[in-house]
């Protein structure tokens, strides 16, 4: 079977149909949005490297009236208006970064300044940027039999995401909110326009001035728009799928469910319909093999020098509806920041009134272990990729139910980490290093367990021993064994060893104290069950 060409890194939907390359055909759920049936104005975000920039290219190509590139696509037999062309005004911000609002102001200047260009409409003078900006779309709309242009922005957010959490983020974020106002001024002269980016910022931010546009984040509307379906995986890539099967040494239904759990996962709205990363798995159909690829290009700066600062427990994580879309550029809430750019995803959702609740959770394998190894790593003076002795020795102990060398393990461990970091930790922050570290250097463990009678922080398994714990932090003669005393107590109050009474397994409650004043382990305490 002749195998599919695939291209993870062309974003121009010319480009994709001109060289054969596989297209997931998504112009039919794209019809609904251009045909002007539910507005024309809207904004979508996504995570890094999911296929935004090509959608708008494919997009772009719609209304330049490209049939000849939409041949055997869903469109073709619907009623779309190939005659209709409208000038395209296309900005993409994915370049436009710099150490100051000036530096950043030119680049989107450049951009104006090469679309006009292409466009063959001269960018006039004017004192202030935004209104070159509105004059473009003006001029750009007087050459348009129908009056108006398509304007589509692409990675708006890009010019400030670097400054995201520190106070430097206020001067970008004014000038892209006075830039993008004309977004709204000039709706008028708009037949289509959307905006894409990694994050949508609050209403007092960014978007304070841009409540025309209707955002599609959430939307079922767009919930399969990016990424891909099992069922279009299947359809798609039959060549690719038995090619993999055939390195990996088994059938195509398990490479499939493989490659579910490393890259699929994704899901946008309340009906939790999963999706694949689409770079991800064209990359390990491309190479025909499982490996890392998304969390090493789709991961920015700025969002792991923000995850060090605040550590945040993963596998335990809820949020209102209100509180999931959009967060405030300078302080921004980490679990919205990790779903939006693409770290958690829908696990659960719950009607509450006029909204929803919802649990999020990693999307994959990829991504857990990705995350996982990078926090792993940040939060320790040495490379623990280079697996220390510590690692070892804290392996070993869980193997073999030691608990006193796995303390010893975890208290070397945490003597590696930098007082900068130690010194701001919670309890909830503690958990979450030892979480992080214990599952990058591969102990198995579930956090936040849900029992009837609350949450056990962590359980350890292995074969034969489980480990049940309780952290506590405190200082001075409290971050001794009274500290650990009480999270032993607290384990029996509350019955958290109880489901794993009949295991036959040897089960020993662990109460651990960190102390607040040294930053490491103060004391431990265990019991048997």
């Amino acid at each position: 079977m002749e195998l599919e060409r695939i291209a993870t890194n062309t974003y121009d939907f010319e480009n994709v149909r001109r060289n054969r390359y596989v297209y997931v055909d998504k112009t039919g759920l794209l019809y609904p949005l251009v045909n002007g049936s539910i507005g024309n104005q809207f904004f979508l975000s996504r995570p890094r490297r999911f296929g935004k920039s090509l959608l708008i290219s494919t997009i772009q190509k719609l209304f330049e009236g490209r049939r000849d590139l939409f041949e055997g696509l869903a469109i073709g037999l619907l009623p779309w208006d190939w005659g209709q062309i409208y000038p395209v005004l296309r900005l993409d911000l994915s370049t436009c970064s710099g150490e100051t609002v000036h530096e950043v102001e030119a680049s989107v200047e450049v951009a104006l300044q090469r679309e006009s260009e292409r466009l063959g409409v001269p960018l006039r003078d004017a004192e202030a940027l935004r209104d070159r900006f509105r004059l473009l779309v003006e001029d750009l709309a007087a050459t348009s039999p129908a009056g108006q242009i398509v304007l589509l922005i692409d990675e708006y957010d890009k010019p400030l995401t670097r400054w995201v959490g520190t106070p430097e983020v206020a001067p970008f974020q004014a000038f892209l909110k006075s830039f993008y106002s004309i977004v709204k001024l000039t709706e008028s002269k708009q037949r289509f326009c959307l905006m894409t980016g990694v994050s949508k910022f609050s209403k007092v931010s960014v978007f304070s001035d841009l409540n025309n546009l209707t955002d599609l984040t959430m939307s079922p509307y767009a919930t399969k728009l990016l990424g891909y379906t099992h069922d279009e995986v299947r359809a798609n890539f039959p060549g690719r799928l038995a090619a993999l099967a055939e390195s990996l040494g088994t059938g195509v239904d398990a490479a499939f469910d493989r490659l579910v759990g490393a890259y699929d996962g994704y899901c946008f709205d309340r009906a939790m319909v999963p999706v694949f990363n689409p770079v991800s798995l064209g990359s390990a159909l491309r190479d025909l093999q499982l490996s890392s690829y998304w969390f090493e290009t789709g991961t920015p700066g700025w969002l792991m020098s923000y995850a060090k600062k605040e550590p945040m427990q993963v596998d335990s994580c809820f949020l209102d509806e209100s509180d999931l879309g959009t967060f405030e550029p300078a302080r921004p809430s980490m679990p919205s920041v990790l779903f939006q750019t693409g770290y958690l995803t829908i696990k659960n959702a719950w009607d509450q009134g006029m909204g929803s609740t919802y649990e999020l959770g990693f999307p994959n394998l990829e991504v857990a272990a990705g995350f996982n190894r990078w926090l792993a790593n940040a939060y320790t003076c040495d490379d623990v990729g280079k697996t220390s002795s510590w690692a070892f020795m804290c392996r070993r102990a869980v193997s073999e139910g030691d608990v006193e060398s796995f303390m010893e393990s975890l208290q070397s461990f945490f003597s590696s980490i930098g007082y900068d970091l130690t010194d701001r930790l919670s309890e909830q922050a503690y958990q979450c290093v030892v979480v992080a570290i214990l599952r990058f250097i591969g102990v198995h463990l579930n956090a936040e367990v849900r029992t009837s009678r609350g949450r056990i922080d962590m359980v350890i398994g292995s074969a034969g021993h489980v480990f049940v714990i309780e952290l506590k932090v405190a200082s001075g003669d409290r971050a001794g064994e009274a500290a650990a005393r009480d999270a032993i107590a607290q384990i029996r109050e509350r019955g958290h060893a109880d489901p794993y009474r009949a295991s036959g397994d040897e089960v020993v409650l662990l109460g651990v104290a960190f102390d607040c004043e040294t930053h490491n382990v103060g004391a431990w305490l265990c019991e048997p069950l």
